[in-house]
């Protein structure tokens, strides 16, 4: 398997994949969120356009689950971008 350069995002809203679509054109994007289920959403949605996207689960209140998100990113290539999605609050 070749290196890419990846993108770490952590929130999958519709306002990070926007930034996603803008900036991780070309990468490995690992897409976290603490309800994995939305992360496997977003990922499937970019997937079908085209992205190199991987879903993982993903608290940023936890320095063991930011670590692991880190590593997995790690495990395709060099992380280029680290971007947080912004929510509303109460959507966790």
């Amino acid at each position: 398997m070749g290196s890419k350069n990846v993108m770490l995002w952590a929130g999958a809203g519709q306002i990070g994949m926007a930034i996603a679509r803008r900036m991780g054109c070309g990468m490995k994007i690992i897409v976290g969120d603490k309800k994995v289920e939305n992360a496997q959403s977003t990922a499937k949605i970019m997937n079908e356009a085209g992205f190199d996207v991987i879903p993982v689960q993903m608290d940023l209140s936890s320095k063991e689950s930011i670590l692991s998100m880190i590593a997995e990113g790690q495990k395709y290539g060099d992380i280029k971008i680290c971007r947080r999605g912004i929510t509303k609050s109460g959507s966790d």
